[in-house]
């Protein structure tokens, strides 16, 4: 491959889900140059994949997880890396194309104007390096982070006020609509009933189920609604999920568990608040949008945070988000999924999604995986300074 060739990436081969939603929107079907299929498509020499490129590298990590004068590998090493969040590497049809690709993402220009491009580099200013920049996902707005600190020991409407501000900042760029009649799924574990059939001859046959349905597999009825992540108790949500997969993942059932799903179609048009990764697409651009877009984040990582059972205080903060939204009038809220692939929303009003059999099912899980990362530990903590 020549260096003047073109490289076309297609939606496949990329991985991070920004990447894909960029292409998606694009629209372009071609060629693909890095695994050969005719897919949708993105020139890497657009400005469009330049500046995402950086971006998700400012995204995903800290300076000093990449700069050599640091203690890191350089940039273009975190596209080697076994977790690469970048690209599907097995797609391509061989690593001289992958190294081809990389070799020339190397030569974008690593500093850019703050309203012109996306900087990698903090650099220098005056002959004084600047501080490093941290990953965008991490570094959270401080102003939010002390309101969740504070609803562990004062009442949430102090600061109701702060984050309708705040959401307000937002309200146009996240107002999201649901077209009537789109469809999303709920789970519940168990079922209404179960009978064995019989075969001929009088041999027993399989089991077979009949799901939850209707009110079953709609919302609770208030006097029933627990502590959720959107909600306080005693109001009623629907949960609902963009896809099967995330909606079985979001009740975090058992191996062997039976469990019922159902479908509810929107039946009228809805406005969304969408914190969901498709509106980093809005922000990508240059280092003056990343920075407008740390408040949203925030929202945004809260919102999927993986909370253990036992720490559900934690939901004080996406229930005073919830609220606020829901004071702004939107229907309610769209946010990635902790736990699964996809999407969460959840309509303020149930009365909005109807619920309907069709392509109700029943799956029983075969088995559950888990990820970890190791955390440092000591056989002593009083000995850490």
């Amino acid at each position: 491959m020549n260096d003047e060739d073109e490289i076309l990436l297609c939606i496949e081969c990329a991985k991070d889900i920004r990447l894909k939603k960029l292409i998606q929107i694009i629209n372009t079907k071609g060629f693909c140059t890095c695994c050969g299929n005719t897919k949708y498509i993105i020139d890497i020499y657009s400005n469009e994949f330049i500046q995402m490129t950086k971006a998700l590298i400012r995204y995903h990590y800290s300076e000093w997880d990449y700069n050599e004068h640091w203690g890191g590998n350089g940039y273009t090493s975190l596209f080697y890396e076994d977790d690469n969040v970048f690209f599907n590497k097995q797609n391509f049809k061989d690593n001289e194309v992958y190294d081809e690709l990389i070799d020339r993402i190397a030569c974008f220009e690593v500093y850019e104007d703050y309203d012109k491009g996306v900087s990698i580099f903090a650099g220098y200013y005056e002959g004084e390096q600047n501080p490093l920049l941290q990953s965008i996902k991490s570094s959270l707005d401080y102003s939010i982070i002390e309101i969740e600190d504070k609803l562990k020991n004062e009442n949430y409407f102090k600061f109701e006020e702060k984050i309708i501000q705040i959401l307000s900042e937002y309200s146009e760029i996240c107002k999201s609509k649901i077209e009537k009649n789109s469809e999303f799924y709920r789970a519940r574990i168990g079922y209404a009933d179960s009978k064995r059939s019989i075969l001929g001859g009088g041999f027993e046959g399989e089991i077979i189920f009949q799901p939850y349905s209707n009110s079953e597999m709609g919302a609770p009825p208030p006097n029933l609604a627990g502590f959720g992540r959107i909600n306080r108790a005693g109001v009623s949500y629907l949960y609902c999920a963009s896809d099967k997969y995330t909606a079985i993942s979001e009740i975090r059932p058992h191996p062997g568990d039976i469990v019922s799903i159902g479908k509810f179609i929107a039946n009228k048009e809805l406005f969304i608040f969408d914190v969901t990764e498709t509106q980093f697409l809005k922000f990508y651009h240059n280092d003056e949008s990343l920075y407008k877009f740390k408040k949203l984040n925030t929202f945004t990582e809260l919102m999927q945070k993986v909370i253990p059972p036992s720490e559900r205080q934690a939901y004080n903060i996406t229930q005073l988000i919830a609220d606020c939204a829901r004071k702004l009038k939107f229907d309610g809220i769209l946010f990635p999924s902790s736990v699964g692939n996809g999407e969460n929303l959840v309509v303020f009003n149930p009365e909005y999604m109807n619920y309907t059999y069709e392509n109700a099912e029943i799956v029983e899980i075969k088995e559950v995986k888990y990820e970890y990362f190791k955390r440092q530990c000591t056989k002593d903590i009083s000995e850490i300074q």
